[in-house]
């Protein structure tokens, strides 16, 4: 088996969401440094809009970046679009240069809405019809990048964990007893946090070993939100009620109904299937009250 040794493991945007938990996570063995956009102790200062920062990055040869920062919010981009493609496109693409051009690796985290709305199971193959700015200009970084060998996409399904947005909103409503208004037709390969963090680190160990460039990050089935409530209220939401609405034509403009990806890659990086909603909701109930326990 061939395995990649990296000098370290660098994560953009080490406050986020995903970076967080990602940094949390590098191995023992590895030197894991983590960035920020605004000062904070124990990051680098990286503003991606501001080209000398990503050129002030100390990168080394064999050092794997995880680049999980950008202005993420479809309504935003659309909004702001000037100052979001300054990050997400223009400054991102300046760094994932620098980076290449130091002797590092790249691995970008993109998105699924890049293939548009799918009805149909799909695979990496399919090709591309970005929905929404956000997906655009995360499929203009990945084939500003198509072929080069330092650089891989993972393309992200809706990414759940206690601390997802939509699971907090769920945990809010059952908590004051208000009833929780699901949008529906909404329909994703909802994926555990804990897969994605798992199979980044696992394609940054085994980059030699994986020939794709593009990888699909999803979980095995695509649900609705309807779907996602549901499990979470069996998993620990015992309390939780919940109405169903149609959303108007303006929420689907930058957000498909429908993207049925799935990816036998992903499978094969992680060593076994990625977990169902179901199954992540239950390891996050038991990893929840296990800590309150130890509190």
């Amino acid at each position: 088996m061939s395995v990649m040794v990296a000098s370290r493991y660098i994560v953009i945007g080490g406050h986020g969401y995903l970076g967080a938990k990602l940094y949390a996570s590098i191995p023992d063995g590895i030197i894991g440094l983590r960035t920020a956009s605004s000062p904070s102790e124990g990051f680098l200062r990286l503003r991606l809009e501001v080209r000398q920062d990503g050129a002030d990055l100390p990168i080394n040869d064999g050092d794997v970046v995880f680049l999980t920062a950008a202005i993420s919010a479809p309504d935003i981009c659309v909004r702001e679009h000037d100052r979001a493609w300054a990050v997400n496109v223009t400054g991102t693409t300046e760094l994932i240069e620098n980076v290449i051009a130091r002797g590092g690796r790249v691995i970008f985290f993109s998105s699924d809405t890049i293939y548009g709305e799918h009805v149909d199971e799909f695979e990496e193959r399919a090709s591309c019809n970005p929905a929404g700015e956000y997906a655009v200009m995360k499929y203009e970084v990945e084939q500003r990048f198509a072929g080069n060998p330092s650089f891989k996409a993972i393309r992200l399904s809706y990414v759940y964990s206690r601390e997802d947005k939509f699971s907090r909103y769920l945990a809010g409503c059952a908590e004051r007893n208000e009833e929780a208004d699901l949008f529906h037709p909404f329909f994703r390969a909802i994926v555990h946090r804990d897969d994605v963090v798992t199979g980044a680190l696992k394609l940054a160990e085994r980059w030699d070993e994986m020939p794709e460039q593009v990888i699909n990050f999803g979980g095995p089935k695509v649900i609705s939100r309807i779907d996602f409530a549901e499990c979470l209220r069996e998993a620990y939401l015992h309390d939780l009620r919940f109405k169903v609405t149609e959303p108007g034509p303006d929420f689907f403009k930058n957000r498909p109904r429908v993207i049925s990806m799935i990816s036998p890659v992903f499978a094969r990086l992680l060593g076994r299937p990625p977990r169902t909603l179901c199954e992540a909701a239950r390891l996050e109930s038991a990893s929840f009250s296990n800590s309150e326990r130890v509190l």
